[in-house]
Parts: C-alpha cells; sequence; structure tokens
C-alpha cells in the first residue's frame, strides 16, 4: 500500500531483530514509507516517528489524527480541480497524494504519453481514490507521535536507552526530487531544513548507532560499521545490495534465488548442420532461466522476461532465445530483454539469427498476442567494450552510444530497428548469405 524501495526480506529482519529489544518506546527518524512501522506492528511497541517530506508527512499525520494540512496550490486549480473534492484534510488526502505519485510527473508536460497518463488518471479517478481509501481504512499501523523535523536536530531529543530504528535516505537530496511533483502542486506548512548530503547520511547513522539497541540499514557499504555487519539483502540480481548494521542481531545473507525447469529440446551441437525452416517456441519463466544460466554471459545482470522463445531449427533443435517485455518508453515498441545462442557450434554468427528472429514477423504477433498492443520497432540495450555491437552491427540500428551504467563494462550501446518487416524464411536466408558460414574444423578446435 505504501510506497518505498525497502525489499521484502528487510521487514523480517527487523522483526527478528526487534523482538530482543525491551518493549516500550521505539523511535523511527526518516520513516518513509513506514516500512519499520509495518513491521514493528503488534510486537508491543510505543511507537513514535518523525520525517520532513510532504507524503510522509500526510501519511503520519493522518495515522497520529492530525489535520493533514495540505491542499492545492492556487496556480494548480486549473489543470487539477477534479481533485478538489477528494482533499479533507484526512485518509482522502492521504490517498489523494498516494495516488498523485503516480500521474502528477505527467501533469502540464507535452507528449502523448504524458496526456494519456493524466486523462486515464482523471476519467477513473473516482474509482482509484475509493479504492486507495479502502485500502488505507484497513491498514493495522498504530503510531503514537508523528513529528515533521530534521533527523539531525530530532534525534537529539530521542533517550539514548530506547532502541532507535532507520533506514535513512540513501542518496542526498534523493526525497526533494521523489517528492518535486507533490511539492509541485500542493502547499503545505513545510519544514526548514538542509538536504542530506552524502557525508551527512553517514553522520546520521553514526547518531543513529550510538546508543545500546539500534538497527540500521544502506546501500552504502559503511566501513566504520562493518564490526556491527548482520546481513547483505539483494532480492533480484539486478538490485542494488543492501547492507544491515545492528547492535546485536543474528547474521543473514539474502540472495535471489530463480526457479529453474528442464528444457528437454535438443539444442544444435558442433558439427550439426543448421536447418530450416525456423520455427519459435514459448518457454515457460524456469525453461528460459535455465537456458539463459547456460548460455548467457555472467556479467550481464538478468532481468525478469514477460515473454520468453525458444529459436529452433527444421529438426527442432534450440538454436538460440530472446525474451521480450513492453517499452517504457514508447508504446509501439518491443523491447528486447535478452537475446543468446547456444553454444559451442559451428556457426560463429549464430547469435545474428536470433536478433533476426526476434525481429520477424511471427515474433511481432506473438508479443502483440502477450502484450495487447500493436508494435512497430524493437529496441534494446548493449554493453560492450567496444564502440558497436558485433551482434547487433547490420541487424539493427546504432541510437546511442554512452558510458556504461553498469560495472564492468565500457560503453552502453542502445539499438532500435523495425519490427515485423521479413519473416522468419526470410530471416533465415539473409543469415545464411551474409553470415551463415560454418566454421572450418581448425576454427572449432576439432
Amino acid at each position: 500500500m505504501f510506497q518505498g524501495t525497502i525489499p521484502g526480506p528487510m521487514r523480517a529482519i527487523v522483526r527478528e531483530t526487534a523482538s530482543s529489544w525491551p518493549r516500550g518506546d521505539a523511535y523511527i527518524p526518516c520513516c518513509g514509507n513506514f516500512t519499520i512501522e509495518r513491521s514493528l506492528s503488534g510486537m508491543g511497541f510505543t511507537l513514535h516517528s518523525s520525517d520532513v517530506s510532504i507524503y510522509t508527512t500526510a501519511v503520519g499525520r493522518w495515522l497520529t489524527r492530525q489535520p493533514v494540512g495540505i491542499g492545492l496550490r492556487e496556480e494548480s486549480k486549473g489543470q487539477l480541480d477534479w481533485l478538489a473534492d477528494s482533499l479533507d484534510e484526512a485518509v482522502g488526502t492521504v490517498a489523494t497524494l498516494m495516488l498523485g505519485t503516480r500521474f502528477l510527473a505527467s501533469v502540464g508536460r507535452e507528449g502523448l504519453w504524458h496526456e494519456r497518463v493524466v486523462r486515464s488518471y482523471r476519467d477513473q479517478w473516482k474509482d482509484k481514490h475509493a479504492e486507495t481509501v479502502q485500502r488505507l481504512s484497513a491498514s493495522d499501523v498504530e503510531l503514537a507521535s508523528y513529528t515533521v523535523e530534521d533527523v539531525r536536530s530530532w534525534l537529539q531529543k530521542v533517550p539514548r536507552e530506547v532502541p532507535v530504528c532507520s533506514f535513512p535516505p540513501f542518496y542526498g537530496g534523493g526525497y526533494e526530487k521523489l517528492y518535486e511533483p507533490l511539492n509541485t502542486h500542493f502547499e503545505w506548512d513545510a519544514p526548514q531544513y538542509e538536504p542530506l548530503s552524502d557525508a551527512d547520511v553517514v553522520d546520521v547513522l553514526g547518531a543513529i548507532t550510538d546508543r545500546p539497541y539500534w538497527l540500521t540499514a544502506s546501500n552504502h557499504d559503511v566501513p566504520e560499521l562493518r564490526g556491527n555487519l548482520r546481513g547483505v539483502i539483494k532480492s533480484t540480481p539486478r538490485a542494488a545490495p543492501f547492507y544491515v548494521y545492528a547492535s546485536k542481531a543474528p547474521a543473514r545473507i539474502v540472495a535471489p534465488r530463480q526457479l529453474i525447469e528442464p528444457v528437454t529440446a535438443p539444442r544444435l551441437r558442433r558439427g550439426e548442420k543448421l536447418t530450416g525452416p525456423l520455427r519459435l517456441s514459448l518457454l515457460k519463466p524456469g525453461q528460459f532461466n535455465a537456458l539463459r544460466s547456460r548460455y548467457l554471459n555472467p556479467r550481464i545482470a538478468p532481468g525478469k522476461a514477460k515473454l520468453a522463445v525458444a529459436v529452433k531449427d527444421g529438426l527442432g533443435r534450440v538454436l538460440g532465445v530472446f525474451a521480450m517485455a513492453p517499452s517504457s518508453y514508447s508504446l509501439d515498441e518491443v523491447y528486447v530483454l535478452s537475446d543468446f545462442a547456444v553454444a559451442p557450434t559451428d556457426y560463429p554468427r549464430l547469435s545474428k539469427l536470433i536478433v533476426l528472429a526476434a525481429t520477424s514477423a511471427e515474433a511481432r504477433l506473438l508479443c502483440q498476442r502477450a502484450f495487447s498492443r500493436r508494435f512497430r520497432t524493437v529496441g534494446t540495450t548493449a554493453f560492450s567494450d567496444k564502440p558497436v555491437s558485433m551482434k547487433y552491427r547490420g541487424a539493427l540500428r546504432l541510437a546511442k552510444r554512452s558510458p556504461s551504467n553498469e560495472d564492468g563494462w565500457k560503453y552502453q550501446l542502445q539499438y532500435q530497428g523495425a519490427m515485423g518487416e521479413h519473416t522468419l524464411a526470410e530471416a533465415l536466408e539473409n543469415w545464411a548469405k551474409r553470415w551463415g558460414a560454418r566454421a572450418t574444423t581448425s576454427q572449432t578446435g576439432v
């Protein structure tokens, strides 16, 4: 219900750690999305929370039966007058802000996508708002107090002997950027404070740990706290790790686990000749995971596939796999999450055939059925130490080259191309002419 970025396993660690704390008052600075409060609910603690963001303050004041004190800015009433009846100084205002985090960033921005987002929420507002109010009203979180105050001054008032649990902002200025759309359109009695710098975050961690009972977490590996490191959480392969520090707690490591299912179809092997026609076969998630683990470069962090497809030859042998998802940036573009060929084979450029199969008319039909929208283009991202990707060169167009945001690679390359302008038969014919030469015996090492 509450928005946030703390992984699920953290709640279990909070409850496990807090079970050894003395019951009574517990203080939660930088309470954010109330993950800690929800974790400690029902354990016998009297909870006191503090924060400075508009979103958290709306929730915190409502949970402590204070007037929320948030309303539309005068300059926003023309665009957002349809929200006015939902602002009631209580749960209705909280529900409005929660839904606002999903669409307010598009208000007043040009572009069909932004216009559709705002129109969708406006047309469905009464139902969405009523549903959110109902969900909020079912919350069992109880707070003894909520204070709007900077964490640095609030911690100085917290009694030293009571437990403190907090997940401070991981990046300086993170709150301000996250809730900028809410502050743009809503006015409230916002506190005056200096945003936390990265150095301030480390200082706050030090203030939290200067007491007998405490727990905190960060995606910063804090050298000064390594003696109190109680766990490392990496909930998904692409997620940043969380470092859990506590005065006293069992040690825990949380790592991603993927479902694996057997793939009984044969694969093209060295010494075997590829034969047509090509065909596509849907894969179960566990089957895709099994093939990806076997053939994909282990340096590439995998994503979750919404549509996974095996490319097979005329004898039913698996040649490779591609996985798709709708693009987050264009309604008519499908994004290739992953594509790879089986190995070893006699075909050094077999991966290009998988790319051509993934952009075929047959692949487009599968995507349109799976995602219920029409697609005209395809996009993907390649990480490489070279300025171009030899796998996509000649098959897709290089749209953008930038420094890599993934460790271990020099370049991040964005490729795009048309979707569905050739059939699988034409893909095989084109590949055979340009890239389908078999390696010699000396080249394959046989």
